[in-house]
């Protein structure tokens, strides 16, 4: 039997079938070991690997196992990152977007670390980036995509350079505000289907088709819609591609919400889970799960509409959404570490050898021994000053890190506690007559006041907007909203330079204002209070003061101003307080 092996350059998809695939693979192990032998086994390992995973090959994980030990035995680095792509994408499909997370990251990092060829680390990256706008991170999916693109559209193979268009029009669609966003969207599905032929993934061509009936659909062109989607239903069918199957029947179950027919919107809801359950991807089965949830909410089916709820919150659960960012963040971080660890090493390794230079020039003459200590004194004050600028960036860093995770745990509260309580308000809701007006009525009482309870709490966990007017003018609203309270005499002092200190430093600065605010509402009955903040000598320096306190006991300080305290001795300020027939706080800061 003659065996034809089609020698690969750096193509993660060889257009071979599984079978294929599985036939070359077994002719080259027999073959003698070379860089060219190892390389083509590589590629067709990760090709076969991908393909099985996708099409939900039983023989997936022992392909995936054959590869591991092929890796391992080959001498071409590559290998190994090639096998963790395929890894990240099992563990991509189930559902699992830690690990994905880590496999794919594992595999760029040894992409770049030996200067892959651009099709392998290009495919990564778009892998990656699908995980991270699973997630909710479409800022980091762009930003990976946007790297990859130049790349991309270099290859002889336009597979990749599609998926990074197809999702441009994707995006524009979803955020489309009109008819000009719509044309838009159509225009990068026009330029997909231009590079349609050159692509070796088939799979492309439905969805293309079915993204093009999708904008034809908002555009109100009917018929092209209708033209559009058949050709797209047909050519999934035949492939089969579920994914584009699951997004079809989404598109009529939508359309038949607009028209009322709620019964025939189920339906289609129901074919998309089955397309979702058939490709086993749990994202979709997920998407396909909420997406019937809603449905029959707005149909009125209360009771099936908060079975499927419970449903999507089992699944929503397991996919673990907010861990797999921050396992990208660590993982990102580490690397980042990696990197100055050996731009570090590489500063040590150099400074050795001015040492050694400087042994020699000292024995030649100690001007130029003298010249050299300049120059490194140089050196230092200029890495110190970058230091400060990496110390500040960091603290930039953390307030919008805490910003984000204020706003995550609001919306967490938001949209699925509050969501929950609301359907069990529902259920009690609906057993009115069959229980006791005794316990009825108190119980539905307590539930609605625990919901708003709960939305008080979402919204009031949103991050500070203060610092869009500015620290001096949120300052001087907060005191103005409390004047408006009080008979007091308020006399307000901000220095308008107050504005250009780093964004972490307002906000904390703002938090004490706040607490000594309520502090003062709470303890003291003022008639006139005066507040100073203005910069002096790369200082920041705040001044509070009021004459209302309503006894004449030592000085206690609770917990807000220890709070206050710990902060500013954080920033290398100092706190002094005073408690005579007035109380006055002075707080100094170092902007160094």
């Amino acid at each position: 039997m003659l065996m034809v092996v089609v020698r690969t350059t750096a193509k993660s998809e060889t257009g071979l079938s599984r079978d294929s695939l599985a036939r070359a693979i077994e002719y080259l192990e027999t073959q003698p070991q070379t860089l060219a032998r190892d390389t083509t086994l590589m590629y067709y390992y990760n090709d076969l690997c991908e393909k099985s995973i996708f099409g939900n090959d039983p023989l997936a994980d022992e392909r995936l196992e054959r590869f591991n030990r092929a890796w391992k035995k080959s001498s071409w680095p590559i290998g190994e990152a090639l096998y963790l792509r395929a890894v990240g994408k099992k563990y991509d499909k189930l559902g699992q977007y830690e690990k994905a997370v880590e496999s794919y990251h594992g595999a760029l990092k040894i992409m770049k670390e030996h200067n892959s060829a651009p099709e392998h680390v290009v495919y990564t990256k778009i892998l990656l980036g699908f995980v991270m706008l699973n997630n909710g991170n479409e800022e980091e999916c762009l930003r990976l995509f946007k790297e990859a693109e130049p790349f991309a559209l270099q290859l002889e193979n336009t597979s990749h350079a599609i998926w990074i268009i197809d999702f441009y029009g994707d995006n524009t669609l979803f955020h489309a505000k009109g008819k000009e966003d719509y044309e838009k969207a159509l225009a990068y599905y026009k330029r997909v289907e231009e590079l349609l032929p050159n692509s070796l993934i088939k799979n492309q061509i439905p969805n293309n088709l079915q993204g093009q009936a999708a904008v034809y659909e908002l555009l109100n062109n009917k018929a092209k819609a209708e033209e559009y989607r058949a050709r797209a239903l047909l050519e999934a069918k035949l492939i089969p591609n579920y994914f584009v199957l699951f997004n079809i029947y989404t598109d009529y179950a939508n359309a038949e919400i607009e028209n009322g027919n709620y019964p025939k919107a189920i339906e289609y809801r129901k074919l998309a889970i089955a397309a979702a359950d058939s490709q086993q991807y749990l994202e979709f089965v997920n998407r396909a799960y909420y997406e019937l949830y809603h449905t029959y909410k707005q149909s009125g089916d209360i009771r099936n509409a908060l079975s499927t709820l419970e449903y999507y919150q089992i699944l929503e659960d397991s996919l673990k959404r907010q861990e797999v960012n921050e396992k990208y963040a660590e993982l990102n971080k580490k690397y980042e570490f990696e990197k100055q660890q050996l731009a570090i090493s590489d500063l040590q390794n150099k400074n050795l050898k001015y040492g050694l230079m400087a042994l020699v020039v000292a024995i030649l003459g100690g001007i130029l021994l003298l010249f050299f200590q300049a120059r490194t004194k140089k050196k230092i004050a200029e890495l110190n000053d970058q230091l400060s600028q990496r110390n500040c960036e960091v603290e930039e860093a953390l307030y919008e890190g805490k910003q984000l995770e204020r706003r995550r745990v609001s919306d967490k509260l938001h949209d699925s506690i509050a969501t929950k309580l609301s359907a069990l308000k529902w259920r009690v809701e609906a057993s009115e007559g069959k229980m006791e007006n005794s316990i009825y009525t108190p119980l539905v009482a307590e539930l609605e006041k625990l919901y708003e309870d709960v939305r008080s709490m979402a919204h009031e966990l949103r991050p500070l907007e203060f610092l869009d007017k500015g620290l001096k003018a949120a300052t001087e609203q907060l005191f103005a909203s409390i004047a408006g309270q009080s008979n007091a005499v308020f006399e307000i002092e901000i220095d308008e330079k107050v504005g250009k200190i780093n964004k972490s430093l307002q906000y904390h600065v703002y938090q004490f204002v706040m607490e000594l605010c309520t502090n003062m509402q709470k303890h003291s009955r003022p008639s006139k209070v005066s507040f100073l903040m203005e910069i002096i000598d790369s200082h920041i320096f705040i001044r509070f003061k009021n004459d209302g306190l309503l006894n004449e006991k030592p000085l206690k300080e609770g917990q807000g101003l220890r709070n206050i305290r710990t902060k500013v001795n954080h920033y290398g300020g100092d706190v002094r307080i005073e408690k005579d027939k007035n109380f006055e706080l002075e707080i100094n800061i170092p902007l160094v």
